[in-house]
């Protein structure tokens, strides 16, 4: 089975409906931790012009991935500079430790 990480970049007032659409997505699992960083959009009313975000990451099975990134688009879009960003990547192994199991 192949798998994708789909990891997000998007602003912390936007995290709890992002969670609950992938919750109602049907995803059992996910990381959340805070960020601080800059893209496109810069904070012009601090000094080092950063911004607080949040990254969730989801690994995932390869078809699955398309529908995660729709769900995290569609709930953070508002068509500015500061809706963030999203990216997937393959994963060529994933281990479960508890069961000590590939997939």
């Amino acid at each position: 089975m192949r798998f994708r990480k789909v990891t997000a970049i998007f602003p912390a007032l936007e995290l709890d409906r992002v969670e609950r659409a992938l919750i109602g997505a049907g995803i059992s699992g996910m990381t959340v931790s805070r960020a601080h960083g800059m893209g496109e959009y810069r904070n012009y009313y601090t000094r080092d012009f950063m911004t607080d975000c949040v990254r969730i990451e989801v690994y995932t099975e390869a078809d699955k991935a398309d529908e995660i990134v729709r769900a995290i688009a569609r709930t953070v879009h508002k068509g500015l500079d500061s809706d963030g960003i999203v990216a997937v990547l393959p994963v060529e192994d994933l281990l479960h430790i508890r069961e000590f199991s590939e997939g």
